[in-house]
Order: structure tokens, then C-alpha cells, then sequence
């Protein structure tokens, strides 16, 4: 009878697999790290998604630097000047060293330093959160639990700080030359401290109220005095509901009043920072009267009615925000949600509770949508300051959010990574140059697509799949507009050098869009003329535009001569900022003309 056979006391010789060799818990932080580093990619490009108050905070700061003075804001225009308080512009001053060194990359690298900083608030509160999540979530026995929390925890942080990334607002809003990474940076930070530790934030006096007043400020110096309002409004609902554990209608309890008054005493002291402008400014009266009259009590009424504005859109704009700001994400996103409220109907009748640093970051949303329902004007801009705290709950409910919510998410995704293509193909159109971009991007596309595919066909890679989905679909469009920021998307240096102190007169269909040619001319004088529609400006108000100067830029479709009877100095490649002909068949049939156009100077034939 043959001995049972033993186990061998040899170790193995079998290769672990890659998966053992790089811990889920690093990939996710690695990943989240490339895709904050991918954000630079494009950063000094004239295409990024944007706004167009983007050139209208250049045009200010531009002018503000030239002065040789810090105050008074200048403009061109009187109705586009103290638009926004003085510390974006400041920002812009000293990241362009006075117009010395003025390019878009460096006016818009501190907004993306805020970003990184908010990703990174993002991050650690998911994985501070996440510590104190229940077994389930990560589906095991509670020794296993405890001994996986810290991989758990810095997985979740990852993942939160990725969703926010991924948001397209994000990208949008948190790159350019704008308000709004600033802004969030401040507001969001107050609430990230407050639910690093609710109790101990709540019951620390002055020590959090003197703090949480400053940023509230410095959000103020950047936007406006109007964000004290929801920032007020929300610690007031965290110190009532969480340091309280009241109610948000009993206001008959022990230590409202306390309570309050600290609420009002960061309200003030953020109201007070903003006060710095009109101490600093030599014409405060014009301050009051462009900011304070014009730019903000200019939100509160509107021809047409409140209420029928708010009947008509308005509130459906707000409530439905935080959706339309995850754009790529918003499967996902809505998941989330429909995961909290199946938790919340779970722990109804339970002693169970919520987590008080999850119920901040719901105070946090909440308040933030309830006071910008209040304005006539309403844009789901408003809520971007809220987005890192909704990145913060959608990695919190990850594994609870059902698959089928993802599939869509890569579904969206696999549509917008064959619209980047698109985008591609009409570049290879127009310019006629088959090696006008490298194998990696068409690689890129083509591998987003394929891992998007995967992940919908596989239930184990959906939720690892989707997670970089939208960043990819970003990153794509980064890649077709990148060879427009170089030479296709430049005039010549000889060009700019001929124009350099010469009147050009330029199109504008945008408050300040003109703007954009100090950085394509610089040193030209702009003289900006209004078209609506730049590619239908008519050959006889080209003529008489040369009858007025020398030089002026024209914009014309692929295919048409800029004009008549003038001499072209110059030419390069742009994408189309305004469309009128916007049905997605044009796109389709000929997205050559759909999203390129040339832009001519040009001069008269006989100077």
C-alpha cells in the first residue's frame, strides 16, 4: 500500500501574477496620481475646455498689469471691468511676473494647483471615511475586516479623488483661468476639516470659527461676498444637526444660540476679508456700483419674472446640477444615490446612523443647491464648489452602486471616445496630412474604447474600467486639439514680430473673447470688432474694416477666400468656437467644415 502523499515543505516556483505583484490598493493610487498629472497635458492650449469668462479675466488682468498697479482693476470696457473681486487677477499678475512672461499655461497653472489641492482634500476624506465603514462594505468576516481596513481605506480615498477628477466640470472649470478652482478650494476646505473630526471641530470654538472665517474669505476675495451665504447656511445645518443631534426644525435646544453666533461670526469674518477690496481700491464707489449693483444684484431680478424663470427651468437647473456636472460620470453618480437612499431605508428603525463626516458632506450639497435656487440667474456653476464632497459619497457607496449603472457610464463613454475620433478624422480632412497626429493617440482611442468594451462585457473590470472612463474620453479630445496648439494653430513668428505695436482689428462674439489674440499677436493693439457668427462676416464689412486700419483677422470656412480684394498676410488652422448649423448629421457628414475653420490676416492690396 502506497504512503499518502504530504504536502511539500518545498516553496513554490510559480511566478506570482501581476495582480499579486502590485497591490489593487497602489494601482488605485497610482492611477488617481497619472490622471492628476495627465490634467497639465494641453494646460497652455488655446482649445481647452472653458468659459468664455476666461478672456475676460486675461483682458483685466492684462491691462490691471500693464498699469504698473495693483488697484484699480483696468479694462477696455467700463461694463466688464470690477467684474470679479481682485485676488483672480492679482493670481494672474504674479503667475505672468507683470506681462513678462504672459502665456496661458502660466495664468492658468495656480487654478490647476488648486484643483490638484482639492483632489487631494478629496482623496484623504475618502480614505478617513472609509475607515469607519461597516464590514459589509468590503464583504468580510470582521477580523478579515479589520485586517484589510487600511487597503480599503486608500482604495476608497483613490477612487473619490478619481471620480472628482473625472467629473467634467472638473476639467472644465477647475483648469482655466476662472474663479471656481479657488473658490472650491476655500469652501470645500472649511468642510473638509469639519468632517475630518464633526465633534471636535464643532466643540473647538474660535479655534475652528477663526479658520473657517478666513478661507470663507478668501473664497469671498476670489468670487464674491454672496458665498458666505451657503457656507453660512451649511454649518449652521452641521452644527444644528450634527453637534447638536437636533433636528433642523427644533430650534428651542440648549446652545443655539452659541451656536450661532459663531456661524455669524465666520459669515462676518468672511464678508470682512472681502471688505479688504473696497478699503484698497482708490474708487470704491465704482466697486459698489459695477460689482456689487450691477454684477451681483444683477442675479436677483430679471425682466421676464421669478417666477416664471423659476417655473420654466430655473429650479429644474439646480435640482438636476450636480447630475449634468458629472456628465460622463452621471450614471454612476445617480447610482449613488439610489445606493444612499437603499442605506438610508436599511437603517430606518436600526440603531444604526449615519457617519457624521458623510452627513456633512450631504449638508454640504444640500445647502449649496437650496441658497442658489434663491437668484433669478441660475447655472449648475453654482455647484461646483459641492462636486468634491459628491466625489466624496459616490467612492463611499462605490461597491454598493449596481453594475448596471456603470455599464451605462462605459456605454457614454465608448459614444464620446468615437466623437473624439470623429474629431480626429475631420482634422485629417481639412488638412490633408495623414501623419498629422502620432500612432499613440489613435492608440489612446482605440485602447479607451477596447477597455470600455471589456469592462461592459466583463462583470469583473466594470467598475475598474469606468472609473478613468470619463478622464480617457478628456484626455482624447486633449489629444485632437493638441497639434492646433502648435504650429497649425500659431501665425508665424515673422507674423507676430510685423504686427507687434500695429492696430489689428480682430472678431469678438463674446464679451473679452478678443482677448485670446494677445496671446496669438503679442504686443499687437487689438481692435475689436463684434460678429456673431466670425465665418459669415460679409466680404463688404471686410472691405470697410481695412478701410478703417491696416490689418484684420478673418475667419472663413474651409475653402473660402477671406476676401475679395485684399492681400493674405497670414493664415493658420482654428476650431470653431460658434456654430449655427449644429445638428449632429453636419458633424457626421462633414466634420471638416463641422469643427475647423482658417483664420486670415489680411491687408488691402494697395496699403
Amino acid at each position: 500500500m502506497q504512503p499518502s502523499a504530504q504536502p511539500s515543505a518545498q516553496p513554490s516556483l510559480q511566478r506570482p501574477s501581476p495582480a499579486a505583484r502590485i497591490p489593487a490598493h497602489l494601482a488605485w493610487v497610482a492611477l488617481a496620481v497619472a490622471v492628476a498629472l495627465a490634467y497639465l497635458f494641453g494646460l497652455g492650449g488655446p482649445h481647452i475646455p472653458r468659459s468664455g469668462d476666461e478672456m475676460v479675466y486675461a483682458h483685466i488682468a492684462r491691462l490691471t498689469a500693464e498699469s504698473g498697479h495693483w488697484l484699480p482693476l483696468v479694462s477696455s470696457y467700463d461694463f466688464m471691468r470690477n467684474t470679479k473681486p481682485p485676488l483672480l487677477f492679482w493670481q494672474a499678475m504674479v503667475a505672468g511676473g507683470w506681462g513678462e512672461h504672459w502665456t496661458l499655461f502660466n495664468l492658468r497653472l495656480p487654478s490647476l494647483l488648486y484643483t490638484w489641492g482639492t483632489a487631494l482634500m478629496v482623496g484623504l476624506l475618502g480614505w478617513r471615511l472609509s475607515r469607519d465603514l461597516p464590514a459589509w462594505a468590503g464583504g468580510d468576516t470582521a477580523p478579515a475586516a479589520q485586517a484589510q481596513a487600511g487597503r480599503r481605506a486608500l482604495t476608497t480615498g483613490a477612487i473619490a479623488a478619481l471620480v472628482y477628477l473625472s467629473f467634467f466640470t472638473t476639467y472644465r472649470y477647475g483648469r482655466p483661468f476662472l474663479t471656481n478652482a479657488p473658490e472650491t478650494f476655500w469652501l470645500f476646505g472649511v468642510f473638509f476639516a469639519l468632517a475630518w473630526a464633526p465633534r471636535a471641530r464643532l466643540a473647538a470654538g474660535w479655534r475652528f470659527v477663526l479658520p473657517a472665517g478666513l478661507a470663507v474669505g478668501m473664497a469671498c476675495l476670489y468670487k464674491s461676498f454672496a458665498m458666505a451665504v451657503p457656507a453660512g447656511f451649511a454649518l449652521a445645518l452641521c452644527y444644528q444637526t450634527v453637534g447638536a443631534g437636533a433636528p433642523v426644525w427644533r430650534l428651542a435646544r440648549p446652545g443655539l444660540v452659541a451656536d450661532a453666533l459663531k456661524v455669524a461670526a465666520v459669515c462676518a469674518l468672511g464678508v470682512a476679508v472681502f471688505g479688504l477690496w473696497f478699503a484698497l481700491d482708490p474708487q470704491p464707489g465704482e466697486v459698489w456700483r459695477e460689482f456689487i449693483v450691477q454684477e451681483n444684484g444683477g442675479k436677483l431680478r430679471d425682466p421676464r419674472g421669478y417666477w416664471h424663470i423659476a417655473l420654466h427651468g430655473g429650479f429644474l437647473t439646480i435640482l438636476t446640477g450636480y447630475l449634468s456636472n458629472a456628465m460622463f460620470l452621471l450614471p454612476v453618480v445617480l447610482g449613488a444615490l439610489v445606493a444612499a437612499w437603499r442605506a438610508w431605508r436599511r437603517r430606518r428603525g436600526t440603531a444604526e446612523r449615519l457617519g457624521e463626516g458623510e452627513k456633512v458632506m450631504w449638508l454640504w450639497l444640500v445647502a449649496l443647491a437650496l441658497v442658489f435656487m434663491l437668484p433669478s440667474q441660475r447655472t449648475t456653476r453654482y455647484l461646483i464648489p459641492a462636486m468634491p464632497a459628491l466625489a466624496v459619497l459616490v467612492a463611499l457607496y462605490w461597491p454598493r452602486i449596481g453594475r448596471v449603472w456603470f455599464c451605462l457610464t462605459l456605454a457614454a463613454c465608448v459614444a464620446g471616445l468615437l466623437v473624439m475620433g470623429l474629431i480626429g478624422y475631420g482634422a485629417l480632412r481639412a488638412t490633408h496630412d495623414a501623419g498629422l497626429y502620432s500612432p499613440l493617440f489613435w492608440g489612446f482611442v482605440a485602447g479607451a474604447v477596447l477597455a470600455c468594451l471589456a469592462g461592459l462585457l466583463r462583470p469583473a473590470w466594470t467598475r475598474a474600467a469606468s472609473a478613468p472612463a470619463g478622464v480617457a474620453v478628456l484626455l482624447a479630445l486633449a489629444g485632437a486639439q493638441q497639434p492646433f496648439n502648435g504650429e497649425l494653430g500659431q501665425f508665424r513668428p515673422e507674423t507676430r514680430a510685423l504686427l507687434r505695436g500695429q492696430a489689428v482689428a480682430v472678431p469678438t462674439s463674446f464679451n473679452g473673447y478678443f482677448e485670446r489674440y494677445a496671446f496669438l499677436l503679442p504686443g499687437a493693439r487689438l481692435a475689436p470688432y463684434p460678429a456673431a457668427q466670425p465665418l459669415d462676416y460679409g466680404d463688404a464689412q471686410v472691405q470697410a474694416l481695412l478701410k478703417a486700419g491696416r490689418y484684420a483677422v478673418v475667419q472663413r470656412r474651409l475653402g473660402q477666400a477671406p476676401c475679395s480684394a485684399c492681400r493674405i498676410v497670414d493664415a493658420r488652422w482654428d476650431l470653431r468656437a460658434s456654430r449655427d448649423d449644429g445638428s449632429v448629421m453636419e458633424a457626421l457628414r462633414s466634420p471638416e467644415t463641422y469643427w475647423y475653420a482658417r483664420e486670415y490676416i489680411v491687408e488691402p492690396l494697395a496699403p
